[in-house]
């Protein structure tokens, strides 16, 4: 049949919109068989497929999201669920969200954020996105292993990836190996002849947190060496906790001759105190963040810190959860990414 001249549908204020059925028409082929072509579908024979491609390039036809979704039962879309009043490191979330959006993006998926205050919040929007279906999965930040957030999305079947650890092993994780982060530093130090690390660790109710207390506290058990009673010190994650911990130790006559912090911000708010107490770095005190955020680039001395490759861990998360979204696959995994030390003049 020959192909017809249409006029695509107009909008309001100008705007045209060509439709899957000014395609058909156009290409003298069936609504099916057009919708078929321009979504890739292999039943479509090549001749036809390049003749319908070439009308649809030919109006300027852009897929309709809402009818997609309709049509597919997807939104795709999948959502990002970091219920967290104080953000512990910028820059590593903005690394991760960047992997889980190219990760995304290469599904022709995107992705939405909901940051809840608090625990009712935060599985208050959960429940709304899956019985609403908002989203085609979620993956959860700053939860805790045994959240109760998990067992709201495994009850539903629901798609979704923790980054972190997880206590039911039919959780989808991804995560850092926090026990050997912890270790790999303070093997670092300790090889260096520090002897008294102070511990700057982040909330001991999170997971992570308590496996790099783990790794800090084998890393001297390793060398037989007896950290003092107060090496480990647990607070809310920012810099200001951060601070007052080291100098309350600082106060109460703790030695300290390195510190390892639970992110740059705070290992740089750390410098910050130890200069204020005529304590010179490295001479005097070492220091060490996590996280490779730009602030330790640009700390006087530059701060020495773990690459986590936020990115990877983001990119990682996107492909577990859309291989649950495309395939159907909930059988659980678990993936850890690799990390680095990266050696600058505040722990020479």
């Amino acid at each position: 049949r020959a192909q017809r001249t249409i006029e695509p549908v107009r909008l309001s204020r100008g705007v045209v919109m060509t439709t899957i059925r000014d395609i058909a028409r156009a290409a003298g082929v069936s609504v099916s068989t057009a919708s078929l072509a321009v979504n890739g579908d292999p039943r479509v024979r090549p001749a036809t497929r390049a003749k319908i491609e070439a009308v649809a390039a030919s109006l300027d036809y852009h897929p309709s999201h809402v009818a997609r979704s309709l049509s597919q039962g997807r939104t795709w879309s999948i959502q990002l669920l970091n219920p967290i009043e104080k953000t512990m490191s910028s820059g590593f979330f903005t690394r991760f969200v960047a992997g889980l959006h190219d990760g995304a993006n290469l599904h022709a998926t995107g992705v939405t954020l909901a940051a809840p205050s608090n625990a009712e919040g935060a599985r208050t929007t959960l429940e709304r996105i899956i019985r609403e279906r908002r989203a085609d999965g979620v993956v959860f930040m700053n939860v805790q292993p045994d959240d109760p957030l998990l067992d709201v999305a495994l009850n539903h079947a629901y798609p979704h990836v923790l980054v972190g650890s997880a206590v039911r092993p039919d959780v989808v994780t991804v995560d850092s190996d926090n026990h050997l982060v912890a270790l790999d530093v303070t093997r670092a130090l300790l090889a260096r002849g520090s002897r008294s690390i102070l511990f700057l660790n982040g909330p001991e109710a999170l997971g992570f947190t308590t496996a790099r207390a783990n790794g800090f506290l084998e890393a001297h058990a390793e060398l037989g060496v007896e950290p003092h009673p107060d090496a480990v010190a647990y607070t809310d994650g920012t810099a200001a906790e951060g601070q007052r911990a080291l100098a309350e130790r600082l106060d109460a006559g703790v030695p300290i001759d390195a510190v390892i912090a639970i992110s740059d911000f705070v290992a740089v708010a750390a410098m910050q105190i130890l200069r204020k107490r005529g304590l010179a770095i490295p001479e005097d005190v070492r220091v060490y963040g996590i996280n490779d955020d730009d602030v330790g680039r640009y700390s006087v001395p530059m701060l020495s810190t773990v690459d986590l490759r936020a990115y990877e861990l983001g990119r990682t998360a996107a492909d577990l959860l859309m291989n649950q979204v495309e395939e159907n696959d909930t059988h659980p995994a678990r993936r850890i990414v690799g990390h680095r030390l990266i050696e600058r003049e505040s722990s020479a």
